[in-house]
């Protein structure tokens, strides 16, 4: 009954409060209850007569009984709004010190701070147990299972990682003679109609001999084209490598036979070897992949 009687006074007295011209429309406490300690703002909203402007305090008096942490002035025309932040360390009705705004001061405002020990808590309690936060539980649960899991994960992946380091340069190696075969391809085909039939061949047939040694570890560039023949096929059909082998010899008969082609049938073999070769590569990067 005395909180609501001093705040009624407290209402009263609010228009003695400033000099004379101000109006005070309303005044506020943020928390509307507060304890000794506790931080709070209060919010007065005047109306001036005049249009005088309002300025902020510059410093602020010291006082044991309470802590003034922050002054602001908010003002649009005669409408004016002051903030006070402050902390109370004295229990009961004490007015704040005197704000001088320049026009005005704010002079002998009453607050009243509420006192636990007035409220009947006066006697010293145990030692509580600690309290579980809601969710803790759970978080510590996951926690500790991540401190479990996430070795594993971290020992799995860096695993995965190293496989695959390994088997993309494993590629990148066994990938090298196609890539060769390939840049030579494509010279050649840039250059069908100026290059002779004898040293197209020659090209052709060094390269692919040099190609067939990687692949198959067995020495074609120094081989027959019948013990080439005798080869396996990468698995291909038997007359896909057959023509392939018949490549070769055409090549032989050109370097040492002296036969003529035009040069859509060197376009054609070439087109084909290269064809061919691209289908041995994709049996290839399987073969790597297992």
């Amino acid at each position: 009954m005395r909180k609501y009687i001093t705040l009624s006074l407290l209402i009263f007295l609010l228009p003695s409060v400033l000099k004379a011209q101000v109006e005070v429309k309303r005044a506020v406490f943020i928390p509307p209850e507060y304890y000794m300690g506790d931080p709070v703002e209060l919010r007065i909203q005047i109306k001036l007569d005049d249009y005088e402007q309002l300025n902020v305090p510059d410093d602020f008096e010291t006082y044991e009984w309470v802590e003034i942490k922050d002054v602001k002035v908010f003002q649009k025309d005669r409408e004016a709004e002051l903030i006070v932040q402050f902390t109370s360390f004295s229990p009961g009705t004490r007015a704040l010190p005197d704000l001088d705004f320049g026009p005005y001061v704010l002079r002998d405002f009453k607050i009243y701070t509420n006192s636990l020990v007035e409220e009947g808590e006066n006697d010293l309690k145990d030692i509580r147990a600690q309290v579980m936060i809601p969710g803790s539980r759970l978080y510590f649960f996951l926690l500790t299972l991540a401190a479990f899991i996430l070795p594993y994960m971290v020992y799995f992946s860096a695993k995965i990682l190293i496989r695959y380091t390994i088997l993309l340069a494993r590629k990148y190696h066994s990938a090298r003679p196609y890539r060769t075969l390939n840049r030579i391809l494509k010279k050649l085909d840039t250059t069908l109609e100026k290059i002779s039939v004898r040293d197209f061949f020659i090209t052709l047939s060094d390269s692919l001999r040099v190609y067939l040694t990687a692949r198959t570890g067995f020495d074609c560039k120094s081989a027959t084209t019948s013990e080439i023949s005798s080869l396996h096929g990468f698995g291909l059909d038997q007359k896909l490598w057959e023509r392939l082998v018949a490549v070769l010899k055409r090549g032989d008969m050109v370097k040492f036979g002296g036969e003529i082609l035009t040069v859509n049938q060197m376009k054609e073999n070439l087109d084909f070897v290269s064809s061919l070769c691209f289908e041995i590569e994709k049996r290839e990067d399987l073969h790597v992949d297992i």
